[in-house]
């Protein structure tokens, strides 16, 4: 199966450090992967993440509301990030609070 989430935290990420999602370990054994595409969050960026959550496993598992499933990893840049996120033209997802459909139409043509 595949599925979104979204955290419970409402989080910022400062202009001078980046985020990555790691799923759980214990989750992984049994073939549960937690935001396996895109799980890099940029300086600057803030709201609820969403999750994209996926089961390659060969079993059903249950996952409940408030169960952890992954865990946000903080890493601090040389320097202020150039661009931040909520000053990119085409920021789709800054200050989101739950869960949206893709917003891929929205991007500019480059």
């Amino acid at each position: 199966f595949r599925s979104l989430g979204t955290i419970l935290e409402y989080i910022r990420i400062p202009e001078d450090i980046m985020g990555s999602v790691d799923g759980r370990s214990s989750l992984g054994r049994l073939g549960v992967v937690v935001h396996s595409t895109s799980a890099g969050i940029a300086p600057g960026w803030e709201g609820n993440l969403v999750l994209e959550i996926s089961n390659v496993g060969k079993v059903p598992v249950m996952l409940y509301p408030k169960m952890r499933v992954c865990k946000l990893v903080l890493h601090k840049l040389t320097s202020v990030a150039e661009k931040p996120y909520y000053k990119q033209k085409d920021a789709k997802y800054q200050k989101q609070t739950g869960i949206s459909e893709s917003k891929i139409s929205k991007d500019s043509s480059k």
